[in-house]
């Protein structure tokens, strides 16, 4: 094998093992979904979505089988008129977190199986575009704990 050869082999496994090396690794904080009025169809569900890998992530789907549908919506507010619309897909750059919360980013929860109430538990799938799943449980709550850390809900709106 010519030195050139052997070079562009080195070049070729040295790139393939860095973009091996280089992951998404999603850390789900404070996942929560609030409790409805009796009788209401949709609940939102909230959580904070960390990405302490070393490549972006894309949360492209959250799932769950207790709702006929889970969309990721985002609040808008246009003259004094909020408004929720839907959001494709989550992009976290490595090191990065996304908030859903109150008022912002956040799960729709829609037409529920069984009316939840607080206490009770949701499981949601996480679906990322690398084909890879995450299932996390999440307490029905009235409202967000009290003392949660600020980095998980900053800005909460009721």
């Amino acid at each position: 094998m010519t030195t050139r050869k052997r070079l562009s082999l080195l070049i070729f496994l040295l790139a393939v093992l860095t973009a091996a090396s280089a992951k998404a690794e999603l850390v789900i904080g404070q996942p929560w979904v609030r409790e409805a009025p009796p009788g209401a169809r949709v609940m939102a569900g909230y959580m904070n979505i960390s990405n302490a890998g070393t490549a972006a992530a894309k949360v492209i789907a959250v799932s769950s089988s207790g709702f006929a549908k889970t969309e990721l919506h985002r609040t808008v507010v246009e003259d004094g008129v909020a408004r929720m619309e839907p959001v494709g897909q989550l992009e976290i750059a490595a090191g990065a977190s996304v908030s859903l919360e109150p008022g912002g980013l956040h799960l729709m929860l829609i037409e529920p199986e069984q009316a939840l109430r607080d206490g009770d538990r949701v499981t949601l799938v996480i679906h990322r575009a690398d084909g890879m799943c995450m299932t996390v449980e999440a307490p029905v709550q009235r409202e967000a704990l009290a003392g949660e850390a600020p980095a998980q809900h900053h800005h909460h709106h009721h």
